[in-house]
This record gives C-alpha cells, sequence and structure tokens, in this order.
C-alpha cells in the first residue's frame, strides 16, 4: 500500500483531505500530533498528521477478517484437522464431519446434523454443492442478529475481559472509525479496576484525534455520540478481580457490556473465559486476532453454546483496519472457486 501524509488543523479536516485525495476506500494507518511553529506555537495551536493510503489488491499471504471471495465457497477444500476416535456414529453429512474437522465441537455438530435431518431428511443430496448449501442455510438459522446500540443515549460501552485480548486496541479501532470516519463525538473513561488501568496508549490516541480521555467517570452532558469506558483485564480465576468489575459495572448508568475475547486461544480456555464473565451479563462478544486465527468456524460454537451475541471482528494491531459488525457469512469457511 502507497502511503501519503497529510497535515490538518483538526481531524473533521484531516479526514477532508485523505477522502478528497484518495477516495472513501482510503485506510488510516497512524494519526499524531505536531507541535505548532512561530507564532502558532505561541498561540498553542497544534496540527495532526495522518498517514494514509489506498489498500493494494489482495496477496494470498494476508489473513484478513473478512475473507477475500468469501462467497466463493468450495465444499472440503479447506485444510481440516486430523479427527480424533470417537465412538459416536460418523455423521451422514460429509459436510457436517468437515465443519467439525474446523473446530465446530462434537456436540454442536451433532445438534445441526439433526436440525438438517429434520428438514431434509437423513440422507443429504448426492451433490456436494447442494449438500453444503442445505448445511450453510441450516447453520445460518441459528444466528442472533445483532441490536444495534442507539448513539447518544448517555449509556456507555464498556470493554471487559482478561489481560492481553486487545480491549483497548478495540477501542481504538472503533473510536476512530466513528471520530474520523463518521464524524461523531466521543469521550473515553479508562478507569482503575482492583489494578491500575495502565493503557497510557489509549490516552495517547484519544489525545492525538482530538478525543478527551479521562481518568474518572462523568456523567454525560449530552453532547457526545459515543462514550467508551476501559477497564482492566481481569483474570478469570480471580474472584476478588471479578467482583471488583462488578461494581464498576453497576456503578455506570446502564452500560453496553462488551467482553472480548481472543479468537487464536483454544476453544475450552474461550468457553472457561466466557464462563467466568457470563454473570456481567455482557451484550455481546468481540473477537480479536482474527489475523492469526483461519479456523473461524470454531466461534459458531458461541452462537450455538451461548445466548450472547457475536458483536464485532477485529484482527491484527492496525488501527483502525480490521474491525467489522460480526456476521454469519464471515465465519464460514472458503475456498478458492474451481
Amino acid at each position: 500500500m502507497k502511503l501519503s501524509t497529510f497535515t490538518a488543523e483538526n481531524a473533521n479536516a484531516a479526514v477532508r483531505l485523505v477522502q478528497e485525495n484518495l477516495g472513501p476506500d482510503a485506510v488510516i494507518v497512524s494519526v499524531r500530533k505536531l507541535p505548532g511553529n512561530g507564532l502558532a506555537r505561541l498561540l498553542h495551536r497544534e496540527h495532526i498528521e495522518v498517514v494514509a493510503g489506498v489498500p493494494d489488491a489482495e496477496t494470498p499471504a494476508r489473513r484478513h477478517v473478512v475473507p477475500p471471495g468469501m462467497d466463493a465457497y468450495t465444499p472440503f477444500k479447506e485444510e481440516a484437522l486430523e479427527p480424533e476416535p470417537s465412538p459416536r456414529a460418523p455423521h451422514r453429512w460429509r459436510s457436517v464431519a468437515w465443519l467439525e474437522s474446523l473446530g465446530l465441537l462434537p456436540e454442536y455438530a451433532d445438534r445441526l446434523e439433526q436440525k438438517i435431518s429434520a428438514g431434509h431428511g437423513p440422507l443429504p443430496p448426492a451433490n456436494p454443492i447442494e449438500e453444503w448449501h442445505w448445511v450453510r442455510d441450516s447453520l445460518a438459522t441459528f444466528w442472533r442478529p445483532h441490536q444495534h446500540a442507539a448513539d447518544g443515549t448517555g449509556r456507555p460501552h464498556v470493554f471487559i475481559g482478561p489481560p492481553g485480548v486487545g480491549k483497548s486496541t478495540a477501542i481504538c479501532k472503533w473510536l476512530t472509525t466513528a471520530v474520523l470516519g463518521h464524524g461523531q463525538r466521543a469521550r473515553i473513561s479508562r478507569l482503575d479496576g482492583e489494578t491500575a488501568n495502565t493503557a497510557e496508549f489509549l490516552s495517547l490516541h484519544c489525545e492525538m484525534i482530538g478525543v478527551p480521555c479521562e481518568r474518572f467517570w462523568n456523567d454525560p452532558d449530552g453532547s457526545e455520540d459515543l462514550l467508551f469506558v476501559d477497564l482492566p483485564g481481569v483474570e478469570p480465576h480471580n474472584a476478588k478481580a471479578l467482583a471488583c468489575l462488578r461494581d464498576v459495572l453497576f456503578s455506570l448508568p446502564q452500560p453496553h457490556v462488551h467482553l472480548v475475547l481472543n479468537a487464536a486461544y483454544e476453544t475450552t480456555l474461550l468457553f472457561e473465559q466466557f464462563n467466568a464473565f457470563a454473570p456481567l451479563m455482557p451484550e455481546d462478544l468481540i473477537f480479536t486476532h482474527l489475523d492469526e486465527e483461519h479456523r473461524r468456524v470454531k466461534l459458531w460454537n458461541f452462537v450455538l453454546g451461548t445466548n450472547c451475541t457475536l458483536g464485532w471482528l477485529a484482527g491484527g494491531q492496525k488501527i483502525p483496519s480490521e474491525f467489522v459488525r460480526a456476521d454469519s457469512s464471515l465465519l464460514f469457511p472458503h475456498g478458492k472457486p474451481h
């Protein structure tokens, strides 16, 4: 990607420059504040520098949250894992066995096959493409659409989860897209939990794009479109820290609670983490590090095995790219078309 640098007085002016010069497909790679020179420095007038570019054509080596050509599904072409010996009867539907080999847990694979058999009959179609369409469409019926939260309500978006899963980075991605891409007004509260919140880079990022970032909670005055709350990560087995986190959530006005998990972790560990945070009533799940995990099929386990909606999918450390609304089509296997 060829990068270009733009300097402007504020975030809105920078966005206009980027879009006028690079078009709507431009991706903002970095933002930093520039000190004023001469008279501007005396008047405390600063500028911001934005580096942006238009992505090149996709290369096979790079993985994305949204897979290229995601509609070109080819059954049985994605590399599967070696199945472990099982006393269960083998699946009659080869596509279901394929999904299980890609990370769908056996109990949910059985549930899926039961649903398909109830609608189609126990024997799959002879044509593998037709079979895959039946399996894919049946799996999609389990999907729970995300309920979009209204902006400007004064209800903060609170990000919780274990340490190191990318909560603060997810906030930065969402924040940058909202402020620089859509011109929304936002405010951040960096709060402490049982331990101190040490995400200084979040405060720095907010300073660069002109968003207030406070180390305490202030009730909204109605001028913000979005309110975000960043909290320290909590180990799932730390009962005291979880209790402290619960108290912080209780002190906030009807928060939207987002549970952030690292998609690259093994499914068993992810369920342990989910179960630890479930009593805090998260309204959705945000999965990060999708660039490190190509078996996105395993995220269907949380669609079938929890009552929690999948809200967002994120990948990589680059801000603000690779942060999209979760959709059932993004969790299907994908392969090269014939």
